[in-house]
């Protein structure tokens, strides 16, 4: 992969994206609903490791997020 990209991962999804990019740019990548719930706040964002994350969060190549319904 070129310096100027990275590969991420939405619900284990492969998207790549612009280095610099943040998490809710890869949502937007990857499915444009998504953003859109968890802009709205039905849904929540978390790492691999199970913490929030916040859509300005930043991403590292390789890094894993996961969407879940905010209400539960």
């Amino acid at each position: 992969m070129s310096d100027d990209k990275m590969t991420v991962y939405v619900n284990d999804n492969e998207v790549t994206l612009h280095r610099g990019m943040k998490v809710k740019h890869a949502l937007i990548a990857f499915d444009q609903s998504l953003y859109d719930a968890a802009e709205a706040g039905d849904l929540a964002v978390r790492d691999a490791n199970g913490f929030n994350v916040g859509l300005e969060g930043s991403l590292r190549d390789g890094a894993k997020i996961y969407t879940r319904s905010a209400k539960g």
